[in-house]
């Protein structure tokens, strides 16, 4: 093969790389039996899918909230987490301002539904595709 042909052939291979980037996909039907359309062609499925746990129901996160709490209003009570036994006291009407620390658990109720548009990475030999987040445009 002269030199020409051998430099036409490595520019026409270079030109035909597949695009490997983030793409939006289409949810079909919901988890835990998930489906999602690439194109109108490529249907994946859970088998071809590593999904993000954040956007499947029942993800369950640690949280810490601090701030300030302020409430106003006319009566009930408060109890004080004073030493053994708690103490409780009738409010007639006033305000409380503290400082606080909330910890816990955060749970969603919600995951993908039919119809949500979805970011798709693909991996470097396009067999499994990494569903990283849902997607909005504003």
């Amino acid at each position: 093969m002269d030199g020409i042909s051998e430099l036409a052939k490595l520019f026409k291979e270079r030109d035909n790389q597949p695009y490997l980037g983030p793409q939006t996909g289409m949810v079909l039907s919901p988890p835990p039996n998930i489906q999602v359309s690439l194109g109108d062609k490529i249907i994946l499925t859970k088998e071809h899918l590593v999904i993000a746990a954040h956007v499947l129901k029942d993800y369950q996160r640690e949280i810490e909230v601090k701030g300030n709490i302020q409430t106003n209003g006319e009566g009930g009570s408060i109890t004080l987490q004073t030493s053994p036994p708690p103490t409780t006291y009738k409010v007639v009407s006033g305000s409380v301002g503290a400082q606080t620390t909330i910890t816990g658990t955060m749970k969603y109720t919600d995951t993908l539904k039919k119809g949500d548009i979805v970011i798709l990475v693909p991996s470097t030999d396009e067999q499994t595709y990494f569903l990283i987040d849902k997607a909005v445009r504003l």
